[in-house]
């Protein structure tokens, strides 16, 4: 017959006396210090990691070595091919976008919210050419929409100098006497 042990029963009481219920929250633990023989243990392990990452990447580079020279120069020239036009096609999209925030740039309050609110891949074709036409439609038509992306129009300056008004009679003494007295 199977016996349980008494003891797997049993909760374990930590430092601070009070037992554990199973399922309960867990007590966090407090690290204590490492003192000179962890400090030196740690700093041990961390250099082995460092030759071990140092040591991979070494590995990783023969490896990539050893798999291009079985390479076919067909498969090698694809390869090269590939990130050629990669990196031609992230150029074509800086561009896009280096076009964009300049024609933007007058209309815009941020010209980068242009190109952020523009699909850029619209504006470059096949070869790589940028339609510098198309952007600025849509930059127009992206400003309808969304006005407040524009910048501030400053209000149209006023040289007008003020009210302008006839001077009155000149009035003297006599005649705010008058005035006052109801004569006239």
């Amino acid at each position: 017959m199977f016996r349980m042990s008494e003891t797997a029963t049993e909760s374990t009481a930590p430092e601070g006396g009070q037992p554990s219920e199973p399922g309960g929250p867990a007590t966090p633990a407090v690290d204590a210090p490492l003192g000179p023989a962890g400090e030196k243990a740690l700093a041990e392990w961390k250099q082995r990691a460092k030759d071990a990452e140092r040591a991979s990447r070494t590995q990783a580079a023969r490896l990539q070595e050893i798999e291009d020279r079985d390479k076919s120069e067909v498969q090698k020239a694809s390869e090269r091919a590939t990130a050629a036009e990669q990196r031609a096609a992230a150029m074509a999209q800086r561009a896009a976008k280096a076009e964009v925030r300049a024609l933007a740039a007058s209309t815009f309050a941020d010209p980068s919210d242009a190109a952020a609110f523009l699909d850029l891949a619209d504006f470059v074709d096949d070869v790589g050419d940028i339609d510098s036409k198309g952007i600025e439609k849509a930059l127009a038509d992206l400003l309808k929409r969304k006005p407040h992306l524009g910048k501030e129009q400053p209000a149209a300056p006023s040289f007008d100098g003020g009210a302008r008004t006839t001077a009155g009679a000149p009035t003297d003494m006599n005649a705010l006497i008058r005035s006052k007295a109801g004569l006239g």
